[in-house]
């Protein structure tokens, strides 16, 4: 059975393993890492902005044939 002594050492060190792995990652790192991420995210959401606009540019144009193609 631990005393509570041991228990505290044991709880000690825990706090000390858990200290050590939070300290790895710095914050600079992941807010490089998110700043990257977010580019990515905005290149490829730009892109399909444009992807969007060229559909909704053909559809308009091919709406307007049809309409005129009726109205003849």
């Amino acid at each position: 059975m631990f005393s509570s002594r041991d228990h505290d050492r044991s709880l000690q060190a825990a706090l000390a393993a858990v200290v050590a792995a939070a300290s790895c990652f710095s914050l600079a790192d992941k807010f490089d890492a998110d700043q990257s991420e977010s580019a990515t995210r905005v290149g490829s959401f730009l892109a399909q902005h444009r992807r969007f606009e060229q559909l909704n540019e053909h559809c308009d144009k091919t709406v307007a044939e049809i309409r005129a193609s009726l109205g003849r």
